[in-house]
């Protein structure tokens, strides 16, 4: 047989056994909990209205959108430069055609409802600062921006400029403080948040 505990002690371990009339101590289970994706009890940042997209979320969500829009332009690529015979003019038409598309796709699905395929599969969704309707002619711009400057890949120079810009968007969603927004994010007056489950 067992030996009973000292009077006073917890026979099942080190929590201390509950208050006169059976009630759990304050903050325990039963207290307000923080928003979905937050910290319990961390604030949102000052103009986000829900908690904030991970920046791997919103990664994988443009690489779901991004990959038949870069099928497309690698086919109109293959099929443009057979037809003009000159690298430079295919890859130009190719990159206006397949990322035109790709910037009226993204348009048009976060002018609905916020989301695009990517975003829904990794349930996350745009707003407008402060929980701002998202309005039309701030979509178009940041439709624009990224990824509509792909539409210029294939100009040599101006190529590698649109290659720059995306990277430094995509670098200032790591860094900017506090609502992790990119430069289209920025002049759209948007940010990605954790869409409701």
């Amino acid at each position: 047989m067992t030996a009973e505990p000292p009077p006073g002690q917890n026979p099942y371990g080190s929590a201390p056994p509950p208050p006169p009339g059976g009630y759990p101590p304050p903050g325990s289970y039963g207290a307000p909990q923080g928003s979905y994706g937050a910290p319990q009890g961390a604030p949102l940042p000052p103009g986000a209205p829900a908690p904030l997209a991970e920046w791997w979320e919103r990664l994988v969500a443009r690489i779901i959108d991004s990959l038949i829009f870069g099928v497309v332009y690698a086919i109109l690529s293959v099929i443009l430069t057979a037809i003009t015979g000159g690298a430079v003019l295919a890859g130009i038409l190719a990159g206006l055609i397949g990322y035109g598309a790709y910037a009226a796709y993204d348009y048009t699905l976060h002018a609905k409802d916020g989301q695009t395929i990517g975003k829904k599969v990794m349930k996350i969704k745009l707003a407008g600062v402060g929980g701002a309707p998202l309005d039309s002619s701030a979509v178009m711009k940041r439709s624009v921006l990224y990824p509509g400057v792909f539409a210029l890949y294939g100009i040599p120079v101006v190529g590698f400029l649109a290659g720059a810009f995306a990277f430094v968007t995509g670098l200032f969603i790591l860094i900017d403080k506090p609502l992790q927004q990119g430069l289209h994010d920025k002049v759209a007056g948007t940010v990605v948040v954790k869409a409701p489950r």
